[in-house]
């Protein structure tokens, strides 16, 4: 019985670096393909999209409306985060265009990541036209 104990206790790293390295080796996968990418930009727009609503509200709660004409550190990263949301949206909607072109993924994800694309497309533009993205 001790034998036995001790050769489960010899295999039990080794077992969990292979785990490991197995999902390490599934994120650089899903990370380098073009469907995986698609995917991240779309999680990425949607995370930074929210991010920039609930920063740019909180900032002006917390500290007013002179903060449009001082611009403390806060508001600096709040105004930089259109530019990322812009440069997400275009490869959210790349995505969508590829993952249509080579049928990346099912009917249903196909739909949701082309509503993704069109939302962020319409957020892209209101950006651009109320001044946050200058052109």
């Amino acid at each position: 019985m001790t034998d036995q104990h001790a050769s489960q206790q010899q295999t039990g790293p080794q077992h969990e670096h292979s785990d490991r390295s197995g999902f390490a080796h599934r994120v650089k996968h899903r990370l380098t393909s073009p469907s995986g990418l698609a995917r991240a930009t779309g999680v990425g727009l949607s995370s930074v999209s929210i991010g920039f609503v609930v920063l740019f509200v909180f900032i002006l709660e917390a500290s007013g409306e002179l903060t449009l004409i001082t611009r403390p550190l806060p508001m600096q990263i709040a105004l930089a985060l259109p530019y990322l949301v812009g440069a997400l949206t275009i490869g959210t909607t790349a995505g969508a265009l590829l993952a249509w072109r080579y049928r990346y993924w099912s009917l249903r994800a196909r739909v949701h990541q082309t509503v993704l694309a069109l939302l962020g497309l319409g957020f892209s533009w209101q950006l651009t036209s109320l001044g946050f993205i200058a052109v």
